[in-house]
């Protein structure tokens, strides 16, 4: 009987471990892209945004590496993100790690994260603010680049 048991239970373990499912291959990030996005207002340069951006051959997420600029603008600039065309989100309006680079004259910031906004990632929009202030008046600019995800 305990020899039926032993083998009775080696089976069972079989061919539960058959069933469980395997854990999902974890999805791998493509190539870097280049981010060079300049804002200028009446024929100053306001602020920038320079780095990379990637996306994972899942479709699902996106990554960046990317330096803000606050050059010349009279507010902090910020960075958004719209995804597929949708609503703009914030991915920097302020903080981030003290770096030097040869397109700000200042002292840039430097933010990295990983986004999963929900669904299939096809495009990104990158946009970057500033303000010129020439008194009495103040003027909003934009500057936006279009990543396209190459995995779909």
């Amino acid at each position: 009987m305990a020899r039926f048991s032993r083998v009775f239970m080696i089976a069972l373990m079989t061919v539960a471990a058959l069933a469980v499912p395997v854990a999902p291959a974890y999805a791998t990030y493509g190539s870097n892209m280049t981010v060079s996005i300049d804002v200028w207002g009446q024929g100053v340069k306001l602020s920038g945004a320079y780095g990379t951006i990637a996306f994972d051959d899942g479709n699902t997420k996106y990554r960046y590496s990317i330096a803000m600029c606050w050059q010349s603008s009279y507010t902090r600039p910020n960075l958004y993100a719209s995804v597929n065309g949708g609503a703009r989100t914030s991915l920097y309006v302020g903080g981030g790690t003290p770096v030097t680079i040869p397109q700000c004259l200042y002292t840039a910031s430097l933010i990295s994260g990983e986004v999963t906004p929900g669904g299939t990632v096809s495009n990104v929009t990158l946009t970057v603010d500033g303000v010129r202030f020439n008194p009495p008046n103040s003027t909003y600019h934009t500057n936006s680049a279009f990543y396209d995800n190459p995995f779909n």
